[in-house]
């Protein structure tokens, strides 16, 4: 995941557009870091809960990310 925004910030610096579209752009992938920054934690504590079952931790993620 990391290395997907790591990319997402390459394109835009890489980019043609000019520079109040690219910090537009630096303030949304900005914004996406967060979201994963704050997940990766709980998500770590869950996947690493040995009593709990694979169906628990996948219905807990879900539920972390909005899905359920």
């Amino acid at each position: 995941m990391f290395a997907a925004l790591e990319a997402e910030f390459n394109a835009i610096i890489n980019d043609v557009k000019s520079v109040p579209e690219k910090l537009e752009a630096l303030v949304g992938l900005h914004t996406k870091a967060t979201a994963v920054e704050a997940l990766a934690a709980p998500m770590t504590t869950v996947i690493e809960d040995a009593s709990k079952t694979t169906e628990v931790k996948v219905t807990e993620i879900l539920t972390m990310v909005g899905k359920l």
